[in-house]
């Protein structure tokens, strides 16, 4: 009675160990996998922000001009699109919508749309391969590990591993997690997927505005219980041991044996429901039990390193450190993949803002000194010649004087305007020169009391014209400021090159402002990228004694 009571206990323990190391298993994949699933949501919502605000910036370029003219303009949609995907009815909302079944090929379509006020549209239909490279990427997705995108209608959107010469958008894919995804939700579950394999899987919805797209990671079943099933033969040659020991040994055995299995299940069932702060520092005769708590010690460790540096990423804490449990660290490895790809990502995106602002401010540049030279070259000559056919008309002398006073105020002021949209000093002889012109001429139109003093070299300074450029755009929107908010009486300007650096000091005696209180849209703002364009430092101090603006800007050898 005693041995088959033991045999019994045994039988339940190890299945009931089997059961919550499967139930732990189970949770441990299926947060990898909404781990992965996140990683491609992010990269894939961001690449398609970036490709929707590039966009609207060269829409808004049409905008400004005559858009019927623009290539991308229709008034009907739909013109653009086949029988197997059209438009909604009524007014087309801006955003972004799927064309994919429309590609003869089955690759990623999309129509990036954006409704005017006059009733059309600017569309630009491209494809998106980059979207198919991102989910290309199986890091940590085993053998039959995919993930993949669905459309409104139920079908694949991106390229299946399982069928790779098939159009995706004709394999219909009509699974709890498509439905579910499509609804909005963002969870995890165990179901069939499209092909009929029963799979661990992870979704969510794509949010971008007007794309009815879900995304789903997924790995089959069979792969992940491939373990289990190894652990399945270990305990059921340790029931045999026990069944033999016990018919000999049984009250020995009893000692020996149903205690640590005992507290075995008790830890197991802590881990099952998450308390991984558990005691298994545990020694008994058995070498096999021993065995067991010693591989339940390092599961542990392995499972609280790897949350704990899960919580460090889900933190940003790029620079935290994650020791591998071993060569067969799956979980592990991913995590160290994704945050290499985190790095990678807030690297490439500081790369990318920078080279956005860069590109921004050499486009205004590049057109203020175009339309500063039209002004110069096209309307002072015609204004000239126009005074000239004032002089010489036969109109009376007051009416003359009149136009020919006229025609000096529009030549004044073009001439104004020419050299706020680009000095010709600044291009022809550098910042240093511009800035004492412009100085100058703010002397002659305020009573305020401007000290400027140039250290710059002249004839053989290092600074590039960019440089020029942009220090000339900070002092202007400096001595602006002052002249329309400040209120101040007088003005101190110095500009100082030295080897490595060229340095401006600027203050004011105005009534000051809240440095930190500044929005979005003021010049601060545009002081500031204009510096951290080319590396360097700007320190804005303002109080009601002042304000004092400090810019330094490296010089590249």
């Amino acid at each position: 009675m005693i041995n088959m009571l033991i045999i019994l206990t045994v039988s339940v323990l190890s299945v009931f160990f089997y059961m919550q190391f499967q139930k732990a298993l189970n949770e441990r994949v299926l947060l990898h996998l909404a781990s992965i699933k996140n990683l491609k949501c992010v990269q894939i919502e961001h690449y398609l922000d970036m490709e929707w605000q590039g966009f609207m910036e060269r829409t808004e370029e049409a905008r400004d001009s005559d858009y019927k003219d623009s290539k991308l303009y229709t008034e009907h949609p739909n013109d653009l699109t086949c029988e197997a995907y059209r438009f909604p009815k009524g007014p087309i909302k801006s955003g972004v919508y799927d064309m994919t079944p429309c590609d003869e090929e089955g690759k990623i379509r999309l129509a990036f749309l954006r409704n005017l006020e006059n009733g059309g549209y600017l569309v630009e239909v491209k494809r998106m391969d980059r979207i198919q490279e991102i989910l290309l990427e199986r890091t940590g997705m085993g053998n039959s590990g995919e993930t993949y995108l669905v459309g409104g209608d139920s079908s694949l959107r991106s390229v299946s591993r399982f069928f790779p010469v098939e159009i995706p958008s004709r394999i219909l894919a009509h699974t709890q997690g498509v439905i579910k995804s499509l609804a909005g939700k963002d969870s995890t579950g165990m179901f069939m997927d499209y092909r009929g394999v029963k799979v661990f899987s992870a979704y969510q919805k794509i949010h971008v505005p007007q794309l009815k797209w879900g995304i789903l990671s997924e790995i089959d079943v069979s792969e992940v219980n491939k373990p289990l099933q190894e652990m399945r033969n270990n305990l059921l040659v340790i029931t045999l041991l026990v069944l033999f020991m016990s018919i000999s040994l049984s009250v020995f055995l009893t000692d020996i044996f149903s205690k640590p299995l005992m507290k075995m299940r008790n830890l197991l069932h802590s881990m099952a429901v998450g308390n991984y702060n558990i005691d298994t520092n545990e020694s008994y005769p058995a070498r096999e039990i021993t065995q067991m708590f010693t591989a339940l010690a390092e599961l542990k460790r392995s499972i609280n390193g790897a949350i704990l540096f899960s919580h460090e990423l889900g933190r940003m804490n790029l620079e935290a450190t994650h020791e591998l449990s071993g060569k067969n660290d799956v979980l592990g490895k991913s995590l160290i993949v994704m945050q290499q790809r985190l790095n990678e990502f807030k690297k490439k995106e500081a790369q990318n803002r920078l080279l956005s602002k860069q590109s921004l401010i050499t486009g205004q540049e590049n057109e203020r000194k175009r339309l500063s030279r039209e002004l110069h070259d096209g309307l002072g000559p015609l204004l000239t010649t126009l005074k000239m056919s004032v002089q010489s008309a036969h109109l009376d002398d007051d009416e003359k004087m009149k136009l020919k006073r006229m025609v000096d105020d529009t030549i004044q002021e073009i001439r104004r305007m020419s050299y706020n949209l680009m000095p010709h000093a600044l291009i022809d002889f550098g910042v240093g020169m511009a800035l004492g012109n412009f100085v100058e001429m703010i002397r002659r139109s305020s009573q305020l009391d401007i000290q400027y003093e140039n250290s710059t070299d002249e004839e053989d300074s290092d600074l590039s014209p960019e440089v020029h450029i942009c220090i000339f755009r900070v002092c202007q929107e400096l001595l602006n400021n002052t002249l329309k908010h400040a209120e101040a009486k007088k003005i101190r300007l110095s500009l100082t090159e030295f080897e490595d650096k060229l340095s401006l000091y600027y203050y004011d005696d105005g009534k000051g402002f809240e440095v930190d209180e500044s929005n979005p849209g003021s010049g601060l703002r545009n002081i500031r990228e204009r510096i951290e364009v080319f590396n360097g430092y700007c320190s804005i101090q303002s109080s009601e004694e002042g304000t004092v603006v400090e810019v330094e800007i490296p010089i590249k050898p």
